[in-house]
């Protein structure tokens, strides 16, 4: 049992041994350079798929009450930089009804607003729609890509309901703007 006990004992010293003796190898390249080169400042805005916002009134009931057009995701932007996003209408209501050239519906029936889940670190600001640009988003944080749900709503339709029943169009546009 001694003999073995010996044994076992000089066989580990051996191994032990053995791996400390052996030597490393290794080589090394020289230096490598890695450049990250942000040349410019970079900003796009874009539109959801189906970016047109229909108000429909059909009953009395629907005059009575405010109406709201939730569009979820209408708005994505990526800037390497905090920014700003304004809206304007880019003309006044139109008719369907091509004589029909004065009896419109002003532009401030409709507001337009950001879904306070999805500031991105943005003060939002709720604004009825002019020819003017207004903000709506300011000093939002740079981002890869931030998506706005945005509010359109007519709060109140009593202006609306002397008007001729015809469909009456506006377009709107939305800037993105570096700070």
């Amino acid at each position: 049992m001694r003999k073995n006990l010996i044994f076992t004992l000089f066989a580990l010293a051996a191994i032990c041994i053995g791996h400390q003796a052996k030597a490393q190898v290794s080589a090394s390249t020289n230096p490598v350079t890695v450049n990250i080169d942000l040349q410019a400042s970079v900003i796009s805005i874009a539109l959801d798929a189906a970016p047109t916002v229909n108000f429909v009134y059909a009953t009395a009931a629907e005059y009575a009450a405010a109406k709201t057009v939730t569009k979820p995701a209408h708005l994505t932007v990526i800037s390497n930089k905090p920014y700003d996003i304004a809206v304007k209408a880019n003309g006044l209501f139109t008719s369907s009804n091509s004589s029909n050239t004065t009896n419109l519906p002003a532009l401030g029936v409709v507001g337009i607003s950001i879904d306070g889940a999805t500031a991105n670190g943005g003060t939002l600001s709720p604004v009825s729609l002019t020819q003017g640009d207004q903000d709506l988003v300011t000093n939002a944080s740079a981002t890869t890509t931030s998506v706005f749900n945005v509010d359109y709503t007519i709060a109140s339709a009593t202006t609306l309901i002397a008007l001729p029943k015809e469909v009456y169009t506006t377009t709107v546009t939305y800037t993105a703007t570096q700070l």
